[in-house]
């Protein structure tokens, strides 16, 4: 009978098979550790595999019965039919291991995938693919993706013919699995003898394991795996694993002291006056799992480990800003600034509750709110939401090319923003928003806080449209919170459009007006009709380098990886869901050469 196979990998660093060297030590340890998992009595005995050998490839089959237990059905349907009929069942296990000359394959049947799954590369068919990739002539018809950032998790999509895999945006997205029919040249190469016509092209499933479209027997499979054997041997193209989660539990604990040893060295910046670059730490802080929860909190709970194991609160704040350097003050004050592990004890121990009148809306530890760049083994690394990732050189080199296509494609006229911004003489960003609040179509909506949503910076209206300015200093980690900031703001504003929230801009109007600050003279239906008009959001940032350089001409002085991963994610999410972003580099003097 053929099957249609799909084949996983062993992954032989697994931790539990450390000290193994052979396959008759792998499989032992897997099959039993499989039967313990799930609630299997008795133990494995080798002598019960059967091998087979075939060419320079070697089989072992091993086959169980499940124990017997009646099926659902039989809870399920009423006595009176149920009443003399037998509802047992078992079900056949079966796992077939092929050893290569360097790898250990392994196809599962019936329930066994629950005993090896702890034990395989769950990349291994995305590896595999990306040895081989066309990205200009493979049509992907359809994908799974996990979300490495943002509100979304998970996505599947489906794809119309023709649809290559070039066109596929793989920015803040790692696939999990790819459902892709390969161009006639690599099935030509790979895959010849697996064809049934001569101009057939194999469709695939990657994803954990490797799956070919269609029914093959016994032997097309040991010819299947003669070619992943060949495959194998191809250098990777890189194309879809750009950035690849670190799942190494000694690395992620290395990078953890890491993050631990750059906030120890940041004290000496924060209250020593330290001015060296090795020092400084740049990073953005956000709750890892609930954004929008975060920033529209009213109050921020920090909480420190007591000696019972439980938690108490040591400060209550209105302004998460002021968090980070809170928790710095409370760990000075706990354990001093001479023991670096103390210290990272200390934050460990440390939760940030954000809440909405006396109810919690999100809660996470201190140090998973956290998002940042390292070198780690001379890679760069991403931290963001808890997780960390591996940057490759072909990811970097994209980040260049589409940051600097935004900057190039979708620049904000310069005549919206038309102050200069001299750091020297306006230190703060307040400062720089204030000098238009005098200005004619300009409203100064810095710091006015509407269900913990600030609409914008700056707000400038025309005959033509409404810009709503979000601004900046620095072309760096705090990118990130300020592409936040505006995805935040982008979604409130189009359901007050939509009218799903219609007081968001009654309060916010409300709150404008009790500042004192200037509105131009309108009502409340003129500035709400202001947003019947083209919205358009402009993300704009002022240069802190020694010299006023564009960024768009000189992104390897602005060398934020977070900075423009942010961006790109922005822009996408914008153009997608919400509504036009423009970016705008504000000059430090009149003109920016």
């Amino acid at each position: 009978m053929p099957i249609i196979p799909n084949i996983y990998q062993i992954d032989k660093s697994h931790h539990e098979l450390q000290g193994m060297s052979t396959t008759l030590e792998i499989i032992p340890c897997i099959i039993n550790k499989g039967r313990k998992k799930l609630q299997y009595d008795g133990t494995f005995d080798p002598n019960e595999l059967s091998t087979f050998q075939r060419d320079n490839f070697t089989y072992f089959l091993f086959l169980m019965n499940t124990p017997e237990h009646d099926s659902d059905w039989s809870e399920f349907l009423p006595q009176e039919l149920t009443e003399g009929n037998d509802f047992v069942q078992q079900k056949l296990s079966l796992i077939l291991f092929i050893e290569t000359e360097f790898q250990l394959y392994v196809i599962v049947g019936g329930s066994a995938f629950m005993m090896v799954v702890p034990f395989i590369d769950h990349s291994f068919g995305l590896n595999a693919y990306d040895r081989i990739v066309e990205p200009d002539k493979d049509e992907l018809t359809s994908i799974r993706t996990r979300g490495i950032t943002g509100q979304r998790i998970g996505m599947n999509e489906q794809f119309r013919n023709e649809y290559r895999i070039v066109n596929f945006t793989r920015f803040g997205k790692l696939p999990k699995e790819i459902h892709v029919k390969l161009c006639r040249e690599s099935t030509d190469i790979y895959f010849s003898r697996l064809k049934s016509k001569e101009k057939e092209r194999l469709q695939i499933t990657v994803g954990a394991g490797f799956k070919i479209g269609k029914f093959i027997d016994f032997d097309a499979l040991h010819q299947l795996i003669e070619d992943m054997a060949l495959i194998a041997t191809q250098s990777p193209k890189e194309y879809l694993s750009s950035y690849q989660p670190v799942n190494n539990k000694n690395d992620i604990y290395e990078l953890r002291k890491i993050l631990i040893h750059r906030l120890y060295n940041n004290l000496a910046v924060m209250y020593f006056n330290s001015k060296l670059p090795s020092d400084r730490f740049d990073f953005d802080f956000c709750n890892p799992n609930h954004i929008d929860r975060f920033y529209e909190a009213e109050t921020y709970e920090l909480k420190e480990k007591t000696e019972d194991g439980g938690y108490k609160i040591f400060a209550t704040l209105d302004n998460r800003e002021a968090i980070f350097r809170r928790v710095m003050d409370r760990a000075l004050e706990v354990v001093g600034s001479n023991n670096e592990y103390k210290f990272g004890e200390y934050l460990w121990g440390v939760l940030v509750a954000a809440l909405k009148g006396n109810k919690t809306t999100t809660s996470s530890g201190f140090l998973f709110h956290f998002g940042a760049e390292f070198s780690f083994n001379d890679t760069p690394v991403f931290l963001i939401d808890t997780k960390w990732y591996y940057l490759k050189e072909q990811f970097i080199n994209d980040l260049v090319t589409n940051a600097q296509h935004i900057f190039r494609t979708y620049r904000a006229k310069p005549d919206i923003l038309k102050f200069s911004w001299d750091k020297d003489q306006l230190t703060e960003e307040r400062h720089y928003n204030h000098l238009y609040d005098t200005e004619t179509g300009y409203i100064v909506c810095d710091a006015l806080i509407v269900d913990g949503v600030e609409l914008c910076d700056i707000l400038y209206h025309d005959s033509k449209g409404i810009y709503l300015c979000h601004v900046k200093a620095g072309f760096n980690s705090k990118v990130r919170e300020l592409t936040n900031q505006v995805l935040i703001s982008a979604r409130r504003v189009k359901e007050a459009v939509n009218g799903k929230n219609s007081t968001f801009l009654d309060r916010f109007y409300e709150k404008l007006i009790n500042s004192g600050r200037n509105y131009d003279d309108l009502t409340l239906s003129k500035f709400k009709r202001l947003f019947k008009k083209n919205i358009i959001y402009i993300l704009a940032v002022a240069s802190t380098l020694t010299e006023d350089l564009p960024i768009e001409d000189h992104m390897e002085k602005y060398n934020s990886n977070i900075a423009r991963f942010s961006l790109i994610q922005c822009s996408n999410e914008m153009t997608t869901s919400y509504f036009p972003l423009n970016v705008y580099q504000i000059p430090r003097y009149e003109d920016l050469t």
